[in-house]
């Protein structure tokens, strides 16, 4: 097949990959009520497209909340006054019917987000290793979990990970020939980086002085793409600016952005309560990041990451830049104090699935012989078993763990990694259909109540001892704040999805 037909087929065969994963992901949108972060974004967004400022939530730049926004905006949704974003979603949202096709409408405009990532992924990888690796980059990452989980939910971290790949893609694109036409371009990809997600501002530098490290070109290299970088530097400001709607504090451009990265600072020094391996913590741990991912990633994926690794340092594959990216992003989180899920490391896919897609292709190089075909059927039962580990636990992609955690994800993870809230329309599937007239429940995300389904009469869970009737247990609310205590001992008579644990007493 001429090169031109090959390169068209790789490119159709993503395409349909990109399509299948679209599908899983909008199958979410009913199973799946508000997380604890939506209400929030989707009011905000709202609050963006309107015109009415950018000011009840400044600790997210607006990108992500804009896509929602224009998504709902089409679908007849305009702006409520309300007292915050929080409430402003809330009233959005609204109960029963409305409640379904206005948070499916707005986790919709994420979708185009999904398919902006998986394009990024598609070209780095092509560009690392060929159209084989491009094919192979993009299955992979069509297929994690914690992909599929964000990628349906109206929050900034599939966003991140859309900008971030976009981004350092473009590095090296750009650095090979610094000329004004890519100068901008590069520019552009700075400023949606910095409108999708605050964190990028750290990671995407971390990225590139590791990758400097690792090249050390000569001064005179350097010293030339100075005057460009800075020229993309500017056209990055300008895009900032205009994502904030040209807003002004006096000489200040985009006050709410450096609000936003003051705030995030302030968050970070604070700390946050967290939960793993058993073990609440306030202020982070190291191994927070490392753990997480050891098991919120498919364990086939895991084995074809440590091999091609070591194959690519052995045979010289070109992965640096990936390398340096997911590496920068490692160091950075494991130095944080907000542990709470590893959405806030998302965009380290992207990376590790153009570094294993590039392994991937060497191993599937079209050589003879006994070898090459072991070779081949080895990729083919990873990824195999990668496909079905997510697909098993359809749709619950945000409660997903590997084989490591498969039973009791509880003892490993909570929070976004378990129990955000997405299951309070099985909790009252699961009341209704024991004819329960009241219950005894904390939720993690008790929004539901307010914008949501049909709920019986909650009274809130005494710590001490379980009431009368049926008692409701949150599973990030028991591992991170310990509520409450009377449940830490007890096996639960019945659980809900993988995130809630019921009894009934007498």
């Amino acid at each position: 097949m001429p090169a031109a037909g090959r390169v068209r087929g790789h490119a159709i065969l993503a395409a349909v990959l990109v399509l299948i994963a679209s599908l899983r992901i909008v199958s979410t949108y009913g199973a799946l009520s508000h997380t604890m972060d939506e209400p929030e974004h989707i009011g905000d967004g709202i609050q963006w497209l309107s015109g009415h400022g950018y000011d009840w939530d400044v600790s997210h730049p607006p990108l992500e909340r804009m896509f929602s926004a224009v998504s709902l905006y089409l679908d007849g949704v305009r702006y409520v006054p309300a007292d915050g974003g929080y409430a402003e979603g809330l009233k959005l949202l609204g109960r029963d019917a409305q409640y379904d096709r206005v948070l499916a409408q707005a986790r919709l405009g994420v979708l185009p987000l999904f398919w902006i990532a998986s394009l990024a992924v598609f070209f780095w990888a092509r560009r690392a290793g060929g159209e084989v690796a491009a094919l192979v980059a993009v299955f992979l990452f069509t297929t994690l979990p914690p992909v599929l989980a964000h990628a349906g939910l109206v929050t900034t971290d599939l966003a991140a990970t859309a900008m971030a790949a976009v981004a350092f893609a473009a590095t090296e694109w750009w650095a090979e020939q610094p000329s004004r036409g890519r100068t901008f371009v590069f520019g552009l990809t700075l400023g949606l980086a910095a409108l999708a997600k605050f964190s990028l501002l750290v990671y995407l530098p971390a990225g590139w002085l590791l990758l400097l490290v690792w090249r050390r070109p000569s001064w005179s290299a350097v010293r030339s793409r100075l005057a460009p970088l800075a020229g993309a530097a500017a056209v990055g400001a300008l895009l900032i600016w205009a994502g904030y709607r040209f807003s002004l504090d006096g000489p200040l451009p985009a006050p709410e952005f450096f609000a936003g990265v003051r705030s995030i600072w302030q968050h970070n020094v604070a700390g946050h309560s967290s939960y793993i391996l058993g073990q609440r913590h306030h202020n982070g741990v190291w191994y927070y990041f490392p753990v997480t991912l050891a098991v919120k990633t498919p364990l086939a994926f895991l084995i074809l990451l440590v091999w091609s690794l070591g194959k690519s340092w052995r045979a010289r594959l070109p992965v640096a830049a990936a390398v340096a990216f997911a590496a920068g992003i490692l160091l950075v989180a494991m130095s944080s104090r907000i542990n709470i899920g590893v959405r806030h490391v998302l965009p380290i896919y992207a990376a590790l699935a153009v570094i294993c897609a590039v392994g991937a292709a060497e191993l599937l190089r079209p050589d003879a012989g006994r070898a090459a075909l072991l070779r081949a059927i080895g990729v083919l039962v990873l990824c195999s078993a990668q496909a079905f580990s997510g697909a098993f636990q359809h749709p619950d992609y945000i409660a997903y763990t590997n084989e490591i955690a498969w039973s009791h994800p509880e003892n490993f993870v909570a929070e976004s990694d378990l129990d955000w809230g997405q299951d309070m329309k099985r909790v009252a599937a699961f009341l209704a259909s024991v004819g329960a007239k009241q219950v005894a429940f904390t939720p993690y995300c008790g929004t539901y109540l307010i914008a949501g389904e049909a709920f019986p009469k909650t009274t809130p869970t005494d710590w001490y001892h379980p009431l009368p009737g049926w008692n409701v247990v949150s599973l990030s609310g028991l591992k991170v704040y310990n509520h409450p205590g009377w449940a830490n001992d007890r096996k639960p008579q019945v659980v809900i999805g993988r995130t809630h644990w019921a009894w009934y007493f007498p």
